[in-house]
Parts: structure tokens; sequence; C-alpha cells
């Protein structure tokens, strides 16, 4: 008994600077469920969950644009829930990101210091971090399929050489002959297989952690151009062979979810909708979107050709000057190149579109920190300082400066940070009445609950807003009576027929119509047929079929 106890300690000893960050998230995120249903993406999230609880089946009943997984996570039983999800997400995003960044940082001091910028940004309100949004779920698959990934005799040896590849090279040490080994090896085959399997989930939740694996994967390209300074040809053929099966592997793992997918939606016989919503809706989303500049110049560099000119510039420095790079420099920085493209493949200047930069931007910066420290520290020539200390902080910068670059130019406004915790500290400590705490997030919110207090009551499990106020969906739990949540997918998909004509099948209950928005063809002569006016609100008019008329 007291042997298990000592080891106990021992462990809790060893793990304490991950579980002062783990402390820190839980308490950062307490406020988190406080929230009322303000935040719409959330609240779409959530009625989907629910109509989906309800029977309807995703994409053909009831529609959304992003991959499926993310409503499969919201079929929870309320918002507080989804938030408990996410915080338990996080914990183990945190875990995966403090374990990974151990092995490529090689100090416990800069790994802490990275994990707690990676707990602030994935935690704090500034990039919607306090929200269930899919970058943050995304990022849990990611992070867990590199610490897979870091277990491979292919990463492992990458990254814990005490030698740079350019050092490897000048001794003709055969490296890649130590990096392609794990073919052989069934638990790496396992370990490549399940990490492309999670990022296959990641992509399921949202597209653009495509772009993540990509990041991953550059390992296995960064160990194929080194294998060029191999002088016998049939040496660098096997191992360039044994290197891209290995990466074949993570492959077949990132499809293989996304096959099962398609062939589930083909079962239940919604797949054109699966494709046209789910997928290839996708394409449509990144191209609809107005930059707010006109500079020719600008304007070519946000385009798809100019952002992939920029990725393959500084990877091409990667690979020109790694001589002077270790591996874990060229892997870090190419992976936050990629995320950066990633995160502006619609130009849009969301707050939480930049989420998935945090992994390796928090690497990154733990990275300039180390190499500042021993260039400060350096003895060493000048021009050995410049090689190896000065040169690869130039190049590491570069996506910052991009990163800082963009969000000006994008407008990118960052949600306040102090001003949400003195808020729920008022509100916690009984200086903020209720009413004034949930309207300081959004001015529906005192409607909206006083709305949702009438349609509770009614057992009629769905509701019609004609308008964006998912809001009221999610807080009732009802669901929509067409196959939209908002009214700007029905103007889009150019389906106000189809929706009037599923209202009028349906008849539910109460219908709410929002005062900002344009009249639905045909609605106002309907409601003024069947529905009464049950309450009129600053924002919204609460309808209510007649009690007597026939369902």
């Amino acid at each position: 008994m007291l042997r298990k106890l000592k080891k106990i300690d021992w462990h809790l000893h060893h793990e304490f600077p991950l579980l002062i960050l783990l402390l820190i998230l839980i308490v950062l995120r307490l406020p988190n469920f406080l929230e009322p249903y303000w935040y719409g993406d959330e609240a779409i999230y959530l009625t989907i969950g629910t109509a989906m609880k309800q029977g309807a089946l995703l994409y053909k009943d009831i529609i959304d644009h992003k991959t499926p997984l993310i409503y499969y996570l919201a079929m929870v039983p309320s918002q507080v829930h989804f938030r408990l999800l996410l915080t338990l997400w996080m914990m183990v995003s945190t875990t995966a990101f403090y374990y990974s960044a151990l092995r490529l940082l090689k100090s416990l001091k800069i790994t802490v210091f990275s994990t707690l910028i990676f707990v602030l940004l994935t935690t704090l309100p500034a990039l919607e971090g306090n929200i269930p949004n899919g970058e943050l779920f995304v990022m849990g698959f990611v992070l867990t399929a590199l610490a897979l990934l870091m277990n491979t005799q292919l990463y492992y040896q990458f990254f814990t050489l005490s030698f740079t590849l350019v050092q490897a090279r000048k001794h003709h040490h055969p490296i890649l002959q130590v990096l392609t080994n794990s073919l052989h090896n069934t638990r790496d085959v396992s370990l490549f297989l399940g990490a492309g399997f999670l990022l296959g989930l990641a992509v399921l939740t949202k597209v653009p952690a495509i772009f993540d694996a990509a990041g991953l994967l550059s390992v296995a390209w960064f160990v194929v151009v080194d294998s060029f300074s191999y002088k016998k040809f049939s040496l660098w053929r096997e191992k360039v062979v044994q290197v891209i099966t290995q990466a074949g592997l993570v492959g077949i793992g990132i499809l293989s979810p996304i096959v099962l997918s398609i062939g589930y939606y083909a079962l239940r016989g919604s797949l054109p909708e699966y494709l046209e919503y789910g997928l290839l809706y996708n394409f449509r989303y990144i191209q609809s979107w107005g930059l707010p500049f006109s500079d020719p110049t600008l304007v070519w560099f946000f385009s798809f050709p100019g952002k992939i000119t920029v990725v393959l510039v500084v990877v091409l420095l990667l690979m020109a000057f790694k001589r002077w790079l270790t591996p874990a420099w060229q892997f870090i920085v190419a992976w936050s190149m990629v995320a950066l493209f990633a995160s502006l493949l619609s130009s849009r200047p969301y707050p939480h579109y930049f989420l998935q930069l945090v992994p390796p931007f928090s690497l990154l910066v733990g990275l300039l920190i180390q190499k500042l420290y021993q260039l400060r520290q350096s003895t060493a020539k000048l021009w050995y300082r410049v090689r190896y200390y000065a040169l690869p902080i130039v190049i590491g910068v570069i996506p910052l400066v991009l990163l800082a670059a963009v969000m000006n130019l994008l407008n990118v406004g960052l949600y306040p940070t102090f001003n949400y915790y003195t808020r729920s500290l008022r509100y916690v400590t009984g200086q903020m009445s209720r009413q004034a705490y949930y309207q300081s997030f959004d001015g529906l919110m005192t409607e909206n609950y006083e709305a949702a207090e009438i349609i509770v009551l009614s057992d009629d499990p769905h509701l019609f807003i004609w308008g964006t106020n998912p809001l009221l969906y999610a807080l009732t739990e009802k669901s929509p009576t067409g196959r939209f949540t908002v009214s700007f997918h029905i103007k889009d998909f150019k389906a106000e027929a189809e929706t009037l004509a599923d209202l009028k099948e349906d008849s539910p209950k109460y219908v709410v119509i929002m005062e900002n928005e344009v009249p639905l063809p045909g609605l106002t002569e309907y409601l003024s047929e069947d529905y009464i006016i049950n309450s009129n609100f600053s924002h919204f008019t609460l309808w209510q079929r007649w009690e007597n008329l026939p369902r």
C-alpha cells in the first residue's frame, strides 16, 4: 500500500506543471457555464442536435453547411452539457499538446510556457475560446494524432536525434535507415493508421482540418528532401518509398472515416444532400466573402494562388537553410504557415477561425524564446551566431509578422476578455442582476427568455422563426418546421416556397417573426388566417396558432 502511495505521489510530483495548467484551464472556463444562449453558431449546432434527437436526418431533414461530426457532438441535453463536453475535450487537448511540446522543445520550462499560451488562447474569449466552436473540437483530434505520431520511429527519431540533419549528412550518418524502419513494426503501422483516423475525424468536424494533416505530415516531406544527400540511388529510392508508404498509411487513415460517412449517408438515402451541403458547399462558402480593401497587390496575396505562393516561399526557405535549422524548427514553422493558410481560406475576419493557429504558434513562440535566450548566452563567433541563432529567428518570425498583418488588414476584432470576467464576477456576487448580465451578451436575451417561457409550455416539438434567431430554437429545445435554422440559409438556397410549404404542413403552435427581416412571400397571409399575435416584442412578434383549428 505504501509503495502504491509513493508511486502516486511520484506521478503527481512529476506531472505537477501539467496539473497546474489544467487547473488554470478549468478556473478560466467556470464563467462559460453562466452564459445565456447568445451565440449564433453554437445555437445552430444545438438546434440541429435537438432535431436529430427527434429523428431528423442530417442534410435531408435539417441542414447546415459544415461536415457532420460537430452536430453529433451537439446532441447533448443543453448548452451547459455542451460547455462541459468542451471543457473535458480541451483538457485532453491540452494534455496532448503538453506531451508533444515536451518532445519538440526539449525543455520543461519552455514547454510549460508554450502550454500556458495554448491554454490562454484557447480558453479566453478573445478568440472565442469560451464557445464550443468546431476549431476547438478539431484541435483535440489533431493534437491526439500528433501525440500518436510522435511515438512512431519516424517522428521520434526525427525530433530526438541530438544532431541536425546537416550534421548527419556531414558525417555520412544513415539517418533514413533509422527513420524508416517502422513499416516492419506492427505498432508503428497501428499508430500511423490511428493518427490518420483521428485526422479524418477532424476533417469530419471541420474541413480546414485537412491542412493540419498536411502540417503534421511535413515531417515526411523534410525527411524525403534530406534523402537527396545520399549518393547511392538504390538507397535513396528504398528509403523514400518507405517514408512515402508511411505517409500513405496516414492518408488511408484519414480517408477511412470520410468513406465510412459517405457509406452511412448513402445507406440512409441522403448521399446527394450530404455531398452538396456537408462537403461540396465548403468550396462555395470560401468564395462568397468580399475583402475590405481593393489594392490589386493585396487582393492577389489574399487569393488562393497568392496564399499558396507565400506558403511555398517559406517552405522553400526552410529547405534552403536547413543546414542551420533543427528538425523541430522546420516542422513548427511549416505547420504554422499551413495553419495560417487554412484560417484564411475564406478570408473572413471571424476570431474563432484563428484558433486553428494556436497549437503551432504556441510552439513557435516557445522556440523563438528559447533561441533568443541561446543567442544572448552564446559566446561563439559572430558568423556562427548569425547562422545558428539569428537566421532561425528571422525565419520563425515570418509567420508571426504575416499573422499580425492579416489581422490588421481584415479588421479582425477580438472579443473583450477583462470585461467578460468582471461581468461574471459582478453577477456571481449579486452586484449585477441576471437580466442585466444576460442582456450584456446580446440585446435579444431578455425578450428571448420571456418568449421561451411561453413557448416551452407547448408540447409541440416544432417552432418556426423567420429571421436569424437560432438562439430561441436552442433555448426552447424546439426544432424548425423545415430544413433550415436561419433565414439567410433559406435565401441562399432560394428555398422560400419550400419553407412556406413546410410551415403550412407542420402548422406549429408558435411562429416568431423577426422585425429586421424582409417578409417571406405568403407568410403574412397565412398567419392572418390561422394565427393570432401572442406577444409583441421590440425585436420580434410571437404568433400563436388558434387552438380550435385542426392540426
